[in-house]
């Protein structure tokens, strides 16, 4: 009998930890608008569009500014955009598509 109440409990205690675990994946209303820039930007690269790339700088430079952006995420936007601002669109689109493959959702 009391090994069946053991195992009752580990096996709760178990499923309370996994779903604490699977709950906190969910990505926070500040990595959604994060990731809602980046495919913004990502957009702009995409299409070679200039004014909506800076557009799109403005609004991660406003994102950065007031805390919602890491420096960690900005410097990596800010590498894609300088690219693109020089020309290279296809490396900048290219190393997008690896920043979202790398970090789906970011501070």
């Amino acid at each position: 009998m009391q090994k069946r109440i053991e195992r009752a409990v580990g096996t709760t205690l178990l499923a309370g930890t996994l779903w604490t675990l699977v709950g906190g994946c969910e990505p926070s209303a500040r990595e959604l608008k994060n990731r809602q820039e980046f495919e913004a930007l990502l957009t702009a690269v995409s299409l070679k569009n200039k004014s909506e790339l800076e557009k799109d700088a403005r609004r991660i430079d406003a994102r950065h500014a007031s805390g919602e952006l890491s420096n960690a995420g900005y410097q990596d936007l800010q590498q894609i955009i300088a690219q693109a601002r020089e020309g290279h669109w296809s490396e900048a689109e290219t190393q997008a598509y690896a920043f979202r493959e790398r970090r789906p959702y970011f501070k």
